[in-house]
């Protein structure tokens, strides 16, 4: 089926008038080929491909002079004609997985679902078709992840489960929204096989993605969007190779891969670690009744005005690890010690809450979903004035925070659900960082922002900790971001720490098999 996309203009009602997101956009995927959507959070992305299958939003005011798909006019359909098309002819990977996946059932029952409510194939079927499925997705075991709940999957297990949903009924057409988004190197590669796989067959793929190299290594023609407006446009090696307007450039320039490594300064080892790790293990018992270690023995140092970045494959443990630090999750054995008193104990006892909330405000955490860990009901300043409750003028501070954050006045008065997914990950940041913490753990932090403005939020992260000596525990599927960013590195497999030390060294001459693995699927997708 061919998509033709001409004058595409979306806009929405505001306070102080009509806010147009998208104007004018016009282009054709044929079968078979890739056309990638790039540009800053807010540019119109989201919104177009949203638009492409109806669910732009109730308040949205879509126009085009040619929208269709395979001939059909998909401007006149109805409600019930668009449910039809969703799945058969049209699938869709959105950006927030948590959000986009029901978080009451477990992941297989809902890719089920979508293939009962177009009729295909009987029960056994529809059950071995969810295990190819998950499997062609990425997910190892996946006759047990098909039992898990949403959030009892890892970010990037969670992606991958949507990604397995959308091409379930093998779509002639897919709509991919930051596909890669939180998934490590190894898992891109292989999602980029998938993808690569899908479009060999005949599958017209519209591509959203702030990841360069990946829309370089998949793409055939690339539309470069600027406040929703289309600055250039071509063939993929000549707008990411040879990019003649100055945003294009300034896109490309800002990739972490080609930014310098961080120049470590021994500063702060030769003083009392501000946080340390010993001997954390956890067990979980599983759909199946099956106890499996989610984490065995792990252990580390965090010393202040360092950053220690924790690095593997989705579920391999880091994400566990963050919420143990930060005293979310209660481990079975083990210790941490934090400002140089016991902060979480393994077993039964634990440590008390009320042992811990004097230092709450020394530590914080920046989500992988920001959705996730908002109020919808707050607007952003509820949820910063929250942060700031005991800092002063709180007014004064919201605008600070955001403005140094890239983000306009303005957006104060909106919800959550309203923004987009950089604008909600940087409201994310802001709230971590209001209270000036000495540890901000964060998990994946700029994966849902473009390279221009990870660049942005990368700069100030490490102008705050030069100016007030914070120490980050930084996850990151990224290694481009990891290697400007941090000091030391853990590499984690399984729940184990394999290889660990200088970011340096570990990251020029890895001596573990699985570290040069990632670095190897690194290098494979940044090569192009």
């Amino acid at each position: 089926m061919i998509l033709e996309v001409e004058n595409l203009s979306v806009s929405f009602p505001t306070p102080t008038g009509e806010h147009v997101a998208v104007h004018d956009l016009s282009f054709t995927l044929q079968p078979g080929r890739v056309v990638a959507l790039v540009g800053e959070s807010g540019s119109g992305k989201s919104v177009t491909a949203r638009s492409l299958i109806g669910l732009a939003g109730a308040q949205a005011r879509v126009s085009a002079r040619r929208l269709s798909l395979g001939g059909q006019d998909l401007r006149t359909l109805s409600p019930r004609d668009w449910r039809a098309l969703r799945g058969r002819d049209i699938g869709m990977v959105l950006q927030d997985a948590l959000v986009a996946l029901d978080p009451l059932r477990p992941v297989g029952r809902e890719i089920a679902e979508s293939l009962s409510a177009h009729k295909w194939g009987t029960r056994a079927e529809r059950n071995a078709r969810v295990h190819n499925l998950l499997e062609q997705a990425g997910i190892p075991d996946p006759a047990l992840r098909a039992r898990q709940r949403p959030d009892e999957l890892s970010g990037g297990l969670r992606q991958r489960a949507l990604i397995a949903s959308a091409i379930a009924l093998s779509p002639p057409l897919l709509i991919a929204d930051e596909p890669t988004t939180a998934l490590d190197p190894s898992v891109q590669a292989q999602i980029l096989r998938l993808l690569g796989r899908l479009r060999d067959n005949g599958t017209g793929l519209l591509l959203i993605s702030h990841d360069l190299g990946f829309v370089a290594r998949l793409a055939d023609h690339v539309i470069v969007l600027h406040h929703g407006a289309v600055v250039e446009q071509g063939a993929t090696a000549q707008v990411l190779g040879r990019p003649v307007h100055a945003y294009t450039r300034t896109l490309r320039d800002a990739d972490p891969v080609r930014h310098p490594p961080r120049v470590t300064a021994h500063h702060g080892t030769e003083t009392a670690p501000l946080l340390t790790a010993h001997g954390l293990s956890l067990d979980r018992r599983g759909p199946d009744g099956v106890v499996r270690p989610i984490l065995s023995d792990v252990g580390f140092s965090l010393h202040p005005g360092r950053t220690l970045g924790l690095i593997g494959e989705s579920g391999s443990g880091k994400t566990t690890t963050a919420r143990i630090v930060m005293g979310l999750t209660q481990p079975d054995t083990g210790e941490v010690t934090f400002l140089g008193e016991r902060w979480v104990r393994g077993g039964r006892q634990g440590v008390p809450e009320g042992d811990r909330r004097p230092r709450r405000r020394a530590i914080a955490m920046i989500y992988q979903d920001p959705l996730g860990s908002f109020d919808p009901r707050w607007t952003v300043r509820d949820i910063l004035a929250d942060a700031l409750s005991v800092a002063g003028n709180r007014d004064h501070a919201i605008a600070t925070l955001l403005d140094r954050v890239r983000l306009p006045a303005s957006i104060a008065a909106r919800r959550p659900a309203s923004l987009s997914g950089g604008q909600r990950q940087r409201v994310a940041i802001a709230r971590a960082v209001a209270v000036r913490p000495a540890l901000i753990v964060c998990d994946e932090p700029v994966s849902a922002l473009d390279v221009s403005v990870q660049a942005q939020v990368l700069d100030l992260l490490e102008e705050l900790q030069r100016e007030l000596n914070m120490a980050y525990l930084f996850i990151s599927h990224d290694l481009g971001v990891i290697r400007r960013m941090c000091d030391d590195v853990l590499v984690m497999q399984s729940g184990r720490i394999v290889e660990a030390g200088p970011a340096a060294e570990i990251l020029t001459a890895p001596r573990h098999p699985f570290t040069r693995t990632l670095l190897d699927a690194a290098q494979d997708l940044s090569a192009a």
